[in-house]
């Protein structure tokens, strides 16, 4: 469930005698177009409802304390209500150029918190326009309030549209980092299990003859399952994939983000980073039924898997960036090779393997307390199932 904090990241509030507002953000005058675009069917409440003109009887109850909420819970974009009276008739209008029209609420003010209160209009974004955003632009978002039928002051604030390749990990309301909101599940949304690579990928590896099929952990061997891996970390290495740290994104006050590359970008540059080897693995592995973790630590990401689906299956980790540590020749030339050296080559590519797990392996033991308290916003691991139960989707990947 995302937070409703109080704070206002734009301006600062004050309560009012006469009517007022100022414009909100979940993540300031950054807009992520990766995070509207995997979120668009999620509802962080269920079948509870917290927005004061949708909440029923069947609904808990609001604290006192609580800022009330009206319109679309969901939504990313708001504003901040001030010196409003219980019973005022209220319309709220957002709009940001060239990515979302006009988004409307119009309703009645029940309840404030000392004549405040916070109204989400449902957003029709443009997707198509959003999933064409590769670098970062300036863009006019125009907030409208009227109040008891007098318009209040038009804002216009000048926000800044990331990339689609840019996704927010966390969110600090304070600015030193004790208070936070967790957005790294958003990772999931560049894990494509869908994407047409994946099928194409997967039938190299078994052209390899490491394994004769994909059947994810339906013999119940758990070794069975880790050479499929195996046999996609081989396909991945022959196609060339190398370690490359270009990850920096441009810095915002209160949010942390990252670069992430999506599939058929790494696979055509045949260069990856932390997060992008990651999420390519991570694509292949529950394509074939696996399941795979995303592992967050200071300054790095690699991947996790489970040995088996039972509840105590191992978890293990794959150190990634280790992908680029042989030179293997592709799988076309395989047929043609001496056996020799095609064994030669399978052996320098699982002893890498190994070392991959082993030093994941360890990394995941050093940091276990720490994805148990969930403390450091730094430290996350990340289930792509769990992501897909909540409604993560894949972000339709390809160059526009």
């Amino acid at each position: 469930m995302k937070l409703l904090p109080s704070l206002c990241l734009f301006l600062a509030t004050s309560a009012l005698a006469d009517p007022s507002f100022v414009p909100w953000s979940y993540t300031e005058k950054d807009l992520f177009p990766s995070a509207i675009i995997a979120t668009a069917t999620v509802d962080w409440n269920g079948d509870e409802e917290t927005a004061e003109d949708k909440r029923t009887e069947d609904d808990p109850k609001p604290k006192k304390k609580d800022l009330p909420i009206y319109g679309d819970e969901n939504g990313w974009l708001a504003v901040d209500l001030s010196g409003i009276t219980k019973g005022s008739e209220v319309i709220v209008e957002i709009s940001v150029d060239g990515f979302l029209k006009t988004a409307k609420w119009k309703g009645v003010i029940e309840r404030t918190l000392r004549g405040e209160a916070r109204v989400f209009p449902k957003a029709a974004w443009d997707y198509e326009a959003l999933l064409k955003v590769r670098q970062q632009r300036p863009v006019n978002a125009t907030f409208k309030v009227t109040v008891d039928d007098e318009e209040l002051s038009e804002e216009t604030e000048t926000c800044i549209m990331r990339s689609l390749n840019d996704c927010p990990f966390y969110v600090l309301w304070d600015e030193e980092g004790e208070d936070f909101e967790d957005f790294s599940w958003l990772f999931a949304a560049y894990v494509n299990e869908n994407h047409p690579l994946v099928d194409s990928i997967l039938k190299e590896a078994l052209s390899s003859g490491l394994v004769s099929s994909f059947s994810g952990y339906q013999s119940g061997d758990p070794d069975e399952a880790v050479m499929q891996i195996f046999a996609i970390w081989n396909v991945l290495q022959r196609r060339g994939i190398k370690y490359s740290d270009v990850s920096t994104t441009t810095p915002s006050k209160f949010v942390v983000s990252q670069t992430v590359r999506f599939l058929d970008q790494s696979i055509a540059n045949t260069q990856a980073n932390c997060v992008d080897g990651s999420v390519l693995m991570a694509s292949l592995l529950r394509k074939i039924g696996i399941d795979s973790y995303l592992v967050m630590v200071p300054g790095h990401c690699f991947l996790a898997f489970k040995t088996g689906n039972e509840e105590d299956a191992e978890l293990v980790g794959l150190e990634t960036t280790m992908l680029g540590n042989n030179n293997l020749k592709a799988v076309k030339d395989l047929p043609d090779m001496p056996e020799e050296l095609k064994q030669k080559e399978f052996k320098a590519s699982y002893e890498t393997f190994i070392s991959a797990i082993s030093t994941g392996n360890e990394a995941i033991e050093e940091n276990s307390e720490a994805f148990e308290s969930e403390e450091d916003p730094d430290i996350q691991l990340i289930s792509i199932s769990d992501a897909r139960e909540i409604g993560i989707t894949p972000i339709a990947s390809g160059q526009n």
